[in-house]
């Protein structure tokens, strides 16, 4: 071979070679674009945020376990995969109404941060609310009611609570009456008495009752009853009613 055709083999070997490092450099770069996407529950060694739709892993299944102690519904699949996925949104924008931070569905710090203390020790109720076959156990932080029945959470329901300066109270009480149509007379002697259907009273005029107004507006700043337990889906106040005796165990924290 002459020197010239030397030469040119070799150019030719070194764009040959130039080109193959670029085609097989082109994915890894593609990778590290990506890296922020949690995907690989072997690579997630720490809580990385935002947390949003297609991340998936460990710190997934742990929002996703938090947002179902606080009552709110995941797909079996995206929990069993770790998967944040149009279920695991749509919870995350519900724990952002209930808590009045933008509903954007992803999880930035600050929601990150209320979950996590609304949520507090997953699974672990307080001592009294095992007490007895069949409790409701409120917690005011978390805006839930628990229905535990012989030790185990049967049904978590939102409510909410009374406004500043009606404050529902903390403590220890039993069912006193069940009124199935009950009525309150808040507004005045001269107006409309107020529905407060499938009422459980518990401590003097309070009771945990459907709120057909917190039915329609949900929860906002400010909001509230006047100290009794609002619950805003009729289903599940008539669940609630249907499950609890007289003199059935409440206890609010």
């Amino acid at each position: 071979m002459s020197v010239w055709g030397r030469v040119l083999a070799s150019a030719s070997a070194v764009v040959m070679a130039v080109s193959l490092t670029a085609a097989v450099s082109a994915p890894a770069q593609a990778a590290v674009d990506n890296s922020h996407r949690q995907e690989n529950p072997a690579r997630q060694a720490k809580l990385t945020l935002p947390m949003e739709e297609r991340d998936r892993g460990r710190f997934v299944r742990i929002l996703q376990e938090r947002m179902v102690w606080l009552g709110f519904p995941i797909a079996w699949r995206e929990r069993v995969e770790g998967k944040f996925g149009p279920s695991t949104t749509r919870a995350v924008q519900s724990v952002q109404s209930t808590y009045f931070l933008p509903q954007d569905g992803k999880v930035d710090r600050r929601t990150w941060r209320m979950i996590r203390n609304v949520s507090g020790e997953v699974g672990v109720l307080p001592r009294v609310c095992l007490s007895e076959a069949k409790t409701l156990c409120i917690d005011k932080t978390a805006k839930v009611i628990r229905y535990v029945r012989n030790g185990k959470v049967d049904r978590t329901v939102h409510v909410r609570f009374g406004v500043p300066g009606l404050d529902t109270p903390t403590g220890t009480h039993r069912i006193w009456f069940r009124w199935r149509d009950a009525t309150s007379g808040i507004n005045g002697p001269d107006e409309p008495r107020a529905p407060m259907p499938f009422a459980l009273f518990f401590n003097g005029d309070i009771a945990v009752h459907y709120s057909p107004t917190f039915a329609a507006t949900g929860y906002y700043p400010g909001g509230g009853s006047h100290g009794c337990v609002n619950v805003a889906d009729r289903n599940d106040a008539i669940y609630l009613f249907n499950q609890m005796p007289l003199r059935g165990l409440v206890h609010v924290y």
